[in-house]
């Protein structure tokens, strides 16, 4: 008689070795059945951010080309638009740490839906009405929106996979940028070809692109609950009423967000050298990023479509570089810094090239090879400071870069359009550009390798109230 245990004679031979050793072959299965579903959870969270990672730029990319042309077609002369430009990068960088502090208290699942929730708002706004202060308020209400899932999307994939093993940093942030890439290059020419109907298109379809992406953020961008083992029963359960006391619960939040995030940057000059390294290369890949579609427009006749394919080719170029990256990971451990390096100072003398030489074809193609110098940089640079970040804090330091992301490119911005004044003029302003990227990008190499000496994870429950994200 079969009974479907162990203990039948038909099974006598399962159970030959020393006593308790059914209950370890047990152990064994239960063991690797959790490790395979870790494994699978971890491919899901992968494909979840890679997708959500090429929807946002999608949406962005859509309005690269036609966005200034669009204002101007609305009445905005050069310094109206350079103000609102300066006005994104001020709202920007002074919402960073708010919207920071909500991912990490609200988690980042929903700090990422309602990133997309407001900038479908806030792209639709340019396309539903032909007022200059009504496409102004849509283009800074997008701006916030963009800040609360700066940091929140890629700390829920890092909280999600894991930040124990650099390598693996590097491959999922070589993905992603391969993700963003391929987003970028499909935004920017399908905005281009938009744009030749009509200026405003561009702009609804960022915002349907948008709202379709807060629905799969919601359904993507879910955690393990407890990936340690099953509930614990003697674990209190989480006080009555939490969720309704959200204004005193906020306000602990944030001061205990913000004292973590204090003694994480204090405790570690590494990862703040390495933020504000960063917030250079950002700088100086924004000068020319400003300047390029007044140098070229003239030397492509104005055609929207060529200066979109300008735009996406070194995109492009980018994912079979990026590809050849995660090969070199495998074979070497100090891949990251010969990555950062070559690519850092091949860019700046592609820049120099750019403004030096007289031939156009080659002063873009020179750009074009900045521009991608600049993307292959970012993996490593992003892995870098992933490593030294707790998880309990991770979305808020990552938004305390970004912030200095936006001072610095800000700042420099202005200073650079008082000292250039022609924005055609690449003279003075681009030959600096590439020198301040090479130093940065030395810089950046020589920190990225630094060991990482990240405090141990945080819980993300208790006074603050429970997370979506887990620490690992």
């Amino acid at each position: 008689m079969t009974s479907g245990t162990s203990r039948g004679p038909e099974n006598e031979n399962a159970s030959t070795g020393p006593p308790g050793s059914a209950d370890k072959d047990l152990a064994s299965h239960v063991g690797l059945a959790s490790h395979a579903g870790l494994v699978g959870h971890v491919t899901r969270v992968r494909r979840g951010y890679l997708l959500v990672s090429g929807l946002d730029y999608f949406a962005d990319m859509l309005l690269t080309v036609t966005s200034v042309l669009l204002l101007q077609s609305l009445g905005m002369g050069s310094g109206a638009v350079f103000a609102l430009i300066a006005a994104v990068w001020i709202v920007e960088g002074v919402s960073e740490i708010p919207t920071g502090v909500l991912a990490d208290l609200l988690g980042r699942r929903a700090s990422v839906a309602i990133s997309f929730v407001l900038r479908a708002v806030g792209y639709s706004a340019l396309f539903f009405s032909g007022s200059v202060y009504v496409a102004a308020a849509g283009v800074l209400l997008s701006a916030l929106g963009g800040t609360f899932a700066s940091g929140a999307l890629e700390a829920w994939a890092v909280d999600e996979t894991g930040a124990k093993d650099p390598r693996g940093l590097d491959r999922l942030f070589a993905q992603g940028k391969i993700a963003e890439n391929a987003g970028l290059v499909l935004g920017t020419l399908t905005g281009a070809a938009l744009g030749t109907l009509d200026l405003a298109l561009p702009q609804i379809v960022a915002g349907l692109t948008c709202a379709l992406a807060a629905v799969l953020s919601l359904r993507l961008m879910t955690g393990r609950p407890d990936p340690d083992g099953p509930p614990d029963p003697d674990r209190p359960p989480a006080a009555p009423g939490r969720r309704e006391a959200f204004t005193p619960r906020l306000r602990e939040s944030f001061g205990e967000v913000m004292t973590g995030t204090r003694l994480t940057l204090r405790g570690d000059k590494v990862l703040i050298a390495l933020i504000v390294a960063a917030a250079l290369l950002w700088l100086f890949r924004g000068i020319p990023g400003v300047q390029w579609t007044v140098v070229y427009e003239g030397l492509v006749g104005g055609n929207l479509l060529v200066l979109g394919a300008m735009r996406s080719v070194g995109s492009l170029l980018e994912i079979p570089l990026l590809g050849w990256t995660l090969s070199l990971q495998k074979r070497r451990a100090s891949a990251r810094r010969t990555v950062i390096v070559t690519a850092s100072t091949a860019g700046a003398l592609a820049l120099v090239c750019a403004a030096a030489v007289k031939e156009p074809a080659l002063s873009i193609v020179c750009y074009v090879c900045f521009s991608t110098a600049f993307g292959l940089c970012m993996p490593g640079v992003r892995a870098a400071m992933n490593e030294r970040i707790d998880s309990g804090h991770r979305a808020t330091v990552l938004s305390v870069a970004s912030l200095f992301n936006s001072l610095f490119t800000g700042g420099g911005l202005i200073l650079t359009g008082l000292a250039v004044g022609d924005l055609g003029s690449t003279a003075l302003a681009w030959p600096l550009a590439a020198a301040g990227f090479g130093v940065a990008g030395l810089w950046v190499a020589s920190l990225a390798v630094r060991p990482g000496t990240a405090p141990p994870a945080t819980s993300t429950t208790g006074s603050t109230g429970p997370q979506e994200v887990r620490a690992p």
